[in-house]
């Protein structure tokens, strides 16, 4: 690889892509004469007919290139809408099953609260029952068997004084 450069090139540019200054060189060919190598520059494509001929052969093949591009933008713009086509159907059932999960458990809070509210209402009902239930029975401080004191009972009579009369 020779670097045949004029001076004036950027090095970020050479930097970049080393082989810009071949590219830029006027093409050459190698000629074998006489045992020795020698190196003349390239010679453009020879002519047949006349110069109209030429152009409108030239705009045959860009216009055949032309085709050939836009033939090919429009399979890719095809592939394209087919790929973004099977993404979609793909994230449509991704959501369908996220949303189905996000109503499983919106369905099992709303039972786990159901069963917590229960669970207070039994609570608030067996407190009434027994307080209900502890209202009902008489407290005595006597035995009706033999009259005496309940063992329990017997410290509160002591504080309290009986009546004089």
């Amino acid at each position: 690889m020779s670097s045949c450069g004029s001076p004036k090139d950027n090095s970020f540019v050479n930097f970049v892509n080393p082989y810009m200054n071949e590219l830029k060189m006027h093409p050459k060919e190698l000629l074998l004469k006489d045992g020795k190598v020698q190196v003349e520059d390239g010679r453009g494509p020879k002519g047949e007919g006349s110069l109209e001929a030429r152009m409108e052969k030239l705009e045959e093949k860009v216009f055949r290139y032309k085709k050939m591009a836009e033939r090919e933008v429009d399979i890719i713009h095809k592939i394209n809408a087919e790929l973004i086509g099977e993404h979609k159907n793909e994230t449509a059932k991704l959501w369908g099953g996220i949303f189905s999960l996000h109503e499983t458990t919106n369905k099992l809070q709303a039972q786990l609260y159901d069963k917590k509210n229960q669970n207070c209402e039994y609570e608030t009902r067996f407190k009434r029952i027994s307080s209900a239930a502890s209202f009902r029975i008489l407290e005595t401080r006597s035995s009706f068997v033999d009259g005496e004191p309940f063992p329990l009972k017997s410290d509160d009579e002591k504080d309290s004084e009986p009546l004089k009369e």
